[in-house]
C-alpha cells in the first residue's frame, strides 16, 4: 500500500472506543487520518495521541454527520490539507435503547440520522473523489444486533440492519473502483454512549454474549476493520464480516 493512503474514521474521539483504536490500527499501517467527532475534547486528544504514537499525520475536524453541510466540508478540509481521501469507516453511533412502546418521533430521529443517514452522508461525499482516483474503501461498522434481538434496541437495530442493506446496494453502484463492507461487532468492551469508561458491569453482560466468556476487546474489531480497509483484494465488497466472537445466532 502506498504511504500516501488518508483515512477517515468518523466517531473516533472517544478515549476508550472503537473507533480511536481503529484510527491508531490505521496510523500504525501507514495511513494518514482524520478523525472525525462532534466532541472536540476527545477528536482532539485522539488526533494527537494517534500523532504521537504513530508519527503519521493526523487532523481533527468536528463535524455533525447527520448535516450534508457539515460533512462535506469535512471531506473537502481533508482533501485540502492531507491530499485525498482513500478510507472511510462510518463508525460513529448513538445506542438509544428505549422500548417499542415509548418511542417517539424525536428519538427515531436521532438514532436513524446519526446511525444511517450520516453513514450515507459521509458516503456520498467520499465516492466521486475516490472514483477518480479509481480507488477507493468504505466500511460501515453494523452491529450483531442487526441479526440478534435485544430488547430495547429495536430503533439501533433497524438502524444497523438498514446499514447493512445500504452496504451491499452501495457496493453494487461504486463498483469497480471502490470496496465497500460492513463489520458487525458483538459485544465490545467499550460502553458505548457513556460518558464513563467501560466498568464490571459491561463486563459481565459481554460474558453472557460470548462463548468465550468475555466481551471483545475494541482493538480485536478493529483487526476486522483495518482488514477490511486496506485489503488489495475485492472478494469482500458487499460483504459483511461479523466480528462478533462466536456469540449466537451464526450468520
Amino acid at each position: 500500500m502506498s504511504d500516501k493512503r488518508v483515512a477517515i474514521v468518523t466517531g473516533a474521539g472517544r478515549p476508550w472506543g472503537m473507533g480511536r483504536q481503529t484510527a491508531l490500527q490505521l496510523a500504525e499501517k501507514g495511513l494518514d487520518v482524520a478523525v472525525v467527532d462532534l466532541r472536540e475534547d476527545w477528536g482532539r486528544d485522539a488526533a494527537d495521541t494517534v500523532a504521537k504514537q504513530t508519527g503519521r499525520r493526523t487532523l481533527y475536524i468536528k463535524t455533525d454527520i447527520s448535516k450534508r453541510a457539515d460533512v462535506q466540508s469535512m471531506v473537502a478540509r481533508v482533501i485540502n490539507e492531507l491530499g485525498r481521501v482513500d478510507v472511510l469507516i462510518n463508525n460513529a453511533a448513538i445506542p438509544i435503547g428505549q422500548p417499542i412502546a415509548e418511542f417517539t418521533e424525536e428519538t427515531f430521529h436521532k438514532v436513524i440520522n446519526v446511525n444511517l443517514l450520516g453513514a450515507m452522508l459521509c458516503s456520498q461525499a467520499v465516492l466521486k473523489p475516490m472514483k477518480d482516483q479509481k480507488y477507493g474503501r468504505i466500511v460501515n461498522i453494523a452491529s450483531g444486533a442487526a441479526v440478534k434481538s435485544y430488547k430495547g434496541a429495536a430503533l439501533y437495530a433497524a438502524a444497523k440492519a438498514g446499514l447493512i442493506a445500504f452496504t451491499r446496494v452501495l457496493a453494487l453502484e461504486a463498483a469497480p473502483e471502490i470496496v465497500v463492507t460492513a463489520v458487525a461487532p458483538g459485544w465490545v468492551h467499550t460502553a458505548m454512549g457513556s460518558e464513563q469508561p467501560p466498568s464490571d458491569k459491561d463486563f459481565a453482560m459481554g460474558i453472557q454474549d460470548n462463548p468465550f466468556g468475555r466481551p471483545l476487546w475494541p482493538s480485536e474489531v478493529a483487526d476486522v476493520i483495518v482488514y477490511a480497509a486496506t485489503s488489495p483484494h475485492h472478494a469482500l465488497t458487499g460483504q459483511t464480516l461479523h466480528a462478533r466472537g462466536g456469540s449466537l445466532p451464526f450468520m
